[in-house]
């Protein structure tokens, strides 16, 4: 008997860890292995382009549209140094892209 309790426990203990697991998204890692990929944004360090990635989704989950993220963005050039924000400049449409993709697919409509 305390066999199949104990295989009754295993196999419910097994199903609810299936059915509780988040789905599977995309994350930070991801976001850089994606633009590194796609040659876009490759300059400056890590934290940098993340904190450019989240950004950008704020924005979009704020209702901007990505073309608007494009047309708002502000070239500061104190943000990752001056090579950093040219490459994030010519690049800006496909990293918006890929932050949505790898960072913020909630916001792909």
């Amino acid at each position: 008997m305390s066999r199949i309790l104990g295989a009754a426990v295993f196999v419910g203990s097994a199903a609810i860890a299936l059915l509780g697991s988040a789905p599977a998204y995309a994350d930070d890692a991801s976001y850089l292995a994606a633009l590194d990929a796609n040659g876009v944004f490759r300059s400056g360090p890590p934290n940098a382009r993340l904190s450019a990635g989240h950004r950008f989704c704020n924005q979009l989950r704020a209702g901007s549209t990505p073309d608007q993220v494009v047309n708002d963005f502000v070239r500061r050039p104190s943000f990752g140094g001056p090579s950093m924000v040219d490459d994030l400049t010519v690049n800006l449409r496909p990293v918006i892209d890929i932050a949505q993709h790898e960072l913020c697919p909630d916001t792909l409509h």
